[in-house]
């Protein structure tokens, strides 16, 4: 009798811990879908931030005049002309619309540095820089609303699913500070967007994936110095770059669907340890359903640069370069 209540309390013991095992998993499971729901609310947040702070600033700069606005361009070592490539030659063809010097200064120039010029050129900005302040201030408010209704909404679920047990339970960690636009609008002192430093990267022919993060590398290295770190451990992987041990970035070469399909897995380990993870991918022209592949990577919350490339192919190649004057045309 005395061994049949020993195995039969054991037995019961056992299924009590593969219980509780298995709630936890689901309450984990519901942190993490919790984690993404205020991850990409708040990427949306950054965007929306970026396209009225945009709009308030080509708002500004329309009010002056194309001589003050090329003044502005020279003062500041903003390239008035735009390059284009005719025949393989570089030309570079001055830019004479001004809705597109403006849009080439407000993507230049902070917020802060606009509301300067505007102050030298005797032109109003209070009124529009309040309202994009009042909005700002309206929108922090609802994300930090939104996040407090999803924390609230875990541990609710945590009550549900452990019942009495719930304070035995530890809770997961998702006070993650909500990013606040507001000082780096008002104040214009705020860091360079990772996703717009990228953008700038233009990568020579490269061998081969290697090749490309080690150009990638030393581009941000000579930007952020040693806050850029390669081949960051995360988990049991390694992620190309990492800057600031938060910011992730995974650098492909489009050239096989093959290959986007493991950037994919990739990104959705990384997304667990890093605060946030960009995707550089290398179009090099292959048909990999790349739209695809870039539409699947944002809807797991992971931003995405794409640059255009090419890569050096192993084995000898023919070139023929015929002379016209100052023109050369290469054949290949």
């Amino acid at each position: 009798m005395g061994f049949r209540d020993f195995f039969r309390k054991a037995s019961e013991v056992t299924k009590r811990a593969v219980d509780r095992a298995a709630k936890e998993a689901k309450y984990r499971k519901k942190a993490l879908e919790i984690k993404m729901e205020i991850s990409r609310a708040e990427r949306v947040f950054r965007e929306e931030v970026k396209r009225r702070e945009m709009e308030v600033k080509k708002e500004l700069l329309s009010q002056l005049k194309m001589k003050q606005l090329e003044a502005v361009c020279a003062a500041k070592g903003i390239p008035t002309y735009r390059v284009v490539i005719e025949n393989g030659e570089e030309r570079k063809v001055k830019i004479r619309s001004k809705s597109e010097l403006v849009d080439l200064i407000a993507s230049k120039l902070s917020l802060e540095d606009v509301v300067d010029v505007c102050r030298r050129y005797k032109v109003k900005s209070a009124n529009v820089v309040n309202q994009f302040n009042r909005w700002l201030e309206e929108a922090n408010a609802r994300l930090a609303e939104f996040k407090k209704q999803k924390l609230e909404e875990l541990e609710e679920y945590k009550r549900i699913i452990f019942g009495e047990d719930v304070s035995e339970i530890e809770g997961v960690e998702l006070e993650e500070d909500i990013e606040i636009f507001e000082e780096g609008a008002e104040e214009g002192t705020s860091e360079p967007d990772i996703v717009d430093v990228l953008m700038d990267f233009e990568p020579e022919t490269v061998r081969d994936e290697e090749d490309l993060e080690k150009q990638l590398y030393q581009f941000l290295r000579a930007r952020f110095g040693s806050r850029v770190q390669r081949q960051y451990p995360i988990g049991d992987q390694k992620i190309d770059v990492v800057i600031d041990g938060r910011i992730g970035i995974e650098v492909k070469i489009a050239e096989s669907r093959g290959k986007l399909q493991r950037l994919v897995g990739q990104v959705l380990d990384y997304i667990e340890y890093l605060d946030e993870v960009i995707a550089v991918i290398l179009d090099v022209g292959a048909n990999v359903n790349l739209d695809g592949y870039t539409r699947k990577l944002k809807s797991l919350g992971v931003e995405v640069v794409v640059l255009e490339g090419t890569v050096k192919r192993k084995g000898k190649s023919r070139e023929i370069i015929i002379k016209e004057g100052k023109r050369r045309i290469i054949i290949r």
